[in-house]
């Protein structure tokens, strides 16, 4: 089964993401925010991580590129979620490794899409 590392400090958006991954057959695994996502990859692995920009502690952003920067292997693809984001921080997200950056809220069609595609190429 594969696993995916929601990373958002709202509960309810990560609630709503895990019940649409959960519906593909996905196991998710959840983390309230950037440092403690970064914690847990330490000692496990993801094959897909969707985060949230806007948290506590670190955002999206400065998550992804702590862990493009210190990962010793492949990232897993990253779909990036923000209601906020402007050019240079998507062109930070995508040099840091992002595979996807959705505007939230996002259609849950495409984002099935997307995670799909993303898990395929993976």
């Amino acid at each position: 089964m594969k696993r995916v590392l929601l990373v958002d400090d709202n509960n309810d958006a990560r609630r709503a993401l895990r019940l649409v991954l959960e519906s593909q057959g996905l196991e998710c695994i959840e983390s309230i925010n950037g440092s403690a996502a970064l914690e847990w990859l330490g000692t496990e692995k993801a094959d897909l991580i969707v985060t949230d920009n806007q948290m506590p502690v670190l955002t999206g952003l400065e998550f992804i590129e702590r862990f493009s920067a210190q990962s010793t292997s492949p990232l897993p693809p990253i779909i990036f979620l923000s209601g906020n984001l402007d050019e240079a921080a998507k062109s930070r997200a995508r040099h840091a490794g992002a595979y996807a950056i959705l505007n939230k809220p996002c259609n849950f069609s495409e984002f099935i899409s997307i995670v799909s595609l993303a898990l395929e190429q993976s």
